[in-house]
């Protein structure tokens, strides 16, 4: 970000592709005329030493802006043979000369003139005066080829250029302004999935996945707002009213009015503490204070504890378990273990047993019920907090609707799992399975 505080935005996508493109042909092209220079040095070495040294004379000639004397064609050669009355080799007719190149690439002067009776003149070599112009203007042509071609090949790569940027950008484009209107708080803001390249596709799908997960986070924030609203009410509203009957004497302060209090009070501190200990897990902060223990014994002390909970109920509680040592921490897998069988006694009928099973692995821990069950469609729900699938007689017995999402928690933070099914007395079975750690 600049000193001004805006923040510098780098060049669109469309030019970013028809830069590349361009770039990609320059450097083509450029490769064309390096090779094609190399080609004509690699010739020009093979070339006799004095025609080496001509062509240098021109090219710095060219370059101080001056011009070599102009050349004569080249003659027609007519090489001599063995009879007398003819030209010996080299020579041709009285004053033809000029340069010849010879079928092996060397190239020699010749001067005109007759032989002389016993005698045979050999060519004299000269400086060449001539050097094909066909090979140069052929270079030149193949330059300029290259320059045009590179020229088209620059239109036409920004041309697909500008259309391939056009087809990715408005996607993209939809993308960005759908997260735009996300980020100012449209939580129904999707961006459309066009036809096109999976990848883009891809991110448009992936960015609705996004914002439809936030969208059901908010709906879940805003009824956990209502609902913790809700229960904090009912226990409020219920000690404001006995306080106010108090105080206009309606209702005389002896114990039992306290002990209704205090129950609405206890009410209060475990919701509570419910709600920290979701919040905490939630959070990743949740604190464990892990050591040895047999979740067996935890869970025979748990069962003694609500006995007669349970028999006030008329429910009988049975326990079977085996030892199961693994590292936890005992109070929280206490309270794991009692939201369990109080979720069970609140259902049940007649009937609750506790099973602990342990093998070389896991621990398994099963609470079954002979109540009316839970709805297979139903099984995940149960876990989130404030769900009560009996709405008419949750409150009345006491339940707030977190004891089974602490549950999870918990089980999840000592690495378990938690799970709803069918039980074999016909109600509810609900199962933990956490690993098997023996401390040492």
């Amino acid at each position: 970000m600049n000193p001004g505080g805006a923040r510098w935005r780098g060049p669109s996508l469309a030019v970013t592709l028809m830069l590349a493109m361009l770039l990609t042909v320059g450097l083509a092209v450029g490769g064309m005329f390096l090779f094609s220079n190399l080609a004509v040095r690699r010739q020009v070495s093979r070339l006799p030493p004095e025609v080496q040294a001509y062509l240098r004379a021109r090219q710095e000639a060219e370059r101080l802006g001056q011009q070599l004397a102009p050349t004569p064609p080249v003659p027609e050669i007519r090489l001599g043979d063995a009879d007398e009355n003819t030209l010996s080799p080299g020579q041709s007719s009285p004053g033809v000369s000029g340069s010849v190149v010879l079928p092996n690439g060397a190239v020699i002067a010749v001067t005109g003139g007759r032989r002389e009776e016993g005698q045979g003149r050999r060519p004299e070599r000269a400086f060449p005066a001539v050097l094909n112009p066909r090979s140069q203007d052929f270079v030149r042509d193949v330059q300029t080829s290259l320059v045009q071609a590179g020229l088209l090949a620059a239109l036409v790569a920004a041309t697909l250029g500008l259309l391939l940027a056009r087809r990715v950008a408005r996607p993209v484009t939809a993308v960005s302004q759908a997260a735009a209107r996300l980020a100012g708080g449209d939580l129904g803001a999707r961006a459309p999935v066009l036809t096109g390249e999976r990848e883009v596709a891809d991110l448009a799908r992936t960015f609705n996945e996004m914002a439809q997960s936030l969208q059901a986070l908010e709906r879940e924030r805003q009824q956990a707002v209502a609902d913790i609203a809700h229960e904090l009410r009912t226990p409020i509203a219920i000690m404001q009213a006995r306080l106010d009957a108090l105080e206009d004497g309606v209702y005389p302060l002896d114990p039992a009015q306290i002990g209704l209090l205090s129950t609405q009070t206890q009410l209060l501190t475990r919701l509570v503490g419910d709600l920290r200990t979701l919040t905490l897990a939630d959070a990743g902060r949740l604190g464990l204070h892990l050591r040895e223990v047999d979740l067996a014994d935890l869970a025979g002390q748990v069962v003694r504890d609500l006995g007669d909970r349970a028999g006030a109920r008329g429910v009988t509680l049975t326990l079977r378990a085996e030892p199961a040592p693994l590292m936890a921490d005992p109070d929280r897998m206490r309270q794991v273990a009692a939201n369990l069988i109080e979720n069970a006694l609140r259902h049940a009928r007649a009937r609750v047993e506790v099973q602990v099973e342990a093998d070389a692995d896991v621990a398994r821990v099963h609470v079954d019920d002979d109540g009316p069950g839970i709805p297979e469609e139903s099984r995940e729900q149960v876990f989130t907090r404030f769900t009560r699938l009996d709405e008419s007689r949750a409150r009345d017995t006491g339940g707030s609707g977190l004891g089974l999402a602490i549950v999870r928690a918990l089980t999840l933070a000592h690495g378990g799992q938690a799970s709803a099914g069918t039980s074999p007395l016909g109600g509810a079975r609900f199962t933990l399975v956490l690993p098997l750690r023996a401390g040492g």
